[in-house]
């Protein structure tokens, strides 16, 4: 018996995780909108999208240092079916910082599934430098000599980062105001990320996957209809 896939339930438990990993690692807001870092999950069609603020209006997170806002965390995801219509698959996320005192970003790390002329995951950085607009300038025009506009590539779909890995990064290099032990929630939620990774590489390639369990030791027994073809596009992508 088929279990229909439930697209609601499925992103609005991804968001819930989302929720208690930023309640865990950033403090409480004092003299704020209790509702002002609550993730909403809004419906798109067949697109469900998480993100704070509202339906009309994407929010941020304040990012403290000393108690006083210094800074803001944007993100979202977008989530749909994956192919076999039975997990849930983040089709475009982003997460940025920007200072108060500039409306750019400093820092942004963008996926998009579907991505053509740029590597699917990537890192923005808005951090102009006169040697790298120089030779942007020279050697391709179309960056308007933007250090901002390279799209630095990070390993794609599969291993690409993930928000505790943006987050880690933010509150060491800017040491941003945290939670106590805030590195537990870190790590836990990194390593569930990588283990939902790591069974999606092995979907990608069974084969490999068949043949390293069994050098060590694992007996592998072939379903009946024969083996699954490795998924060519997910190995290829940037």
């Amino acid at each position: 018996m088929s279990v229909t896939f439930d697209l609601d339930r499925a992103t609005t438990d991804f968001a819930q995780q989302i929720q208690d990993l930023l309640d865990s690692v950033l403090p409480p807001l004092r003299e704020a909108d209790p509702e002002e870092r609550r993730l909403k999950v809004i419906r798109k069609r067949e697109w469900r999208v998480i993100r704070p603020g509202s339906a009309e209006k994407a929010g941020s997170i304040r990012l403290l240092n000393d108690g006083v806002h210094v800074a803001d965390l944007h993100l979202y995801y977008w989530c749909a079916p994956d192919h076999a219509d039975s997990h849930l698959a983040v089709r475009k996320s982003s997460f940025e910082v920007r200072s108060l005192q500039e409306g750019t970003p400093l820092l942004r790390l963008d996926y998009l599934h579907d991505a053509h002329s740029v590597p699917a995951a990537h890192w923005n950085v808005h951090a102009e430098r006169g040697a790298a607009s120089v030779l942007l300038a020279r050697c391709n025009p179309k960056h308007k000599g933007l250090l901002s506009q390279v799209h630095i590539p990070v390993g794609g779909t599969r291993y690409r980062p993930c928000l505790e890995d943006f987050l880690e990064m933010l509150l060491r290099e800017f040491d941003f105001d945290a939670c106590p032990h805030w590195e537990d929630a870190v790590r836990a939620g990194r390593r569930r990320w990588r283990l939902l990774q790591t069974r999606s590489v092995v979907r990608d390639s069974p084969d490999t996957a068949a043949a390293v369990l069994e050098k060590l030791g694992y007996t592998v027994i072939p379903p009946p209809e024969g083996a699954r073809a490795a998924n060519d596009d997910a190995l290829y992508e940037r």
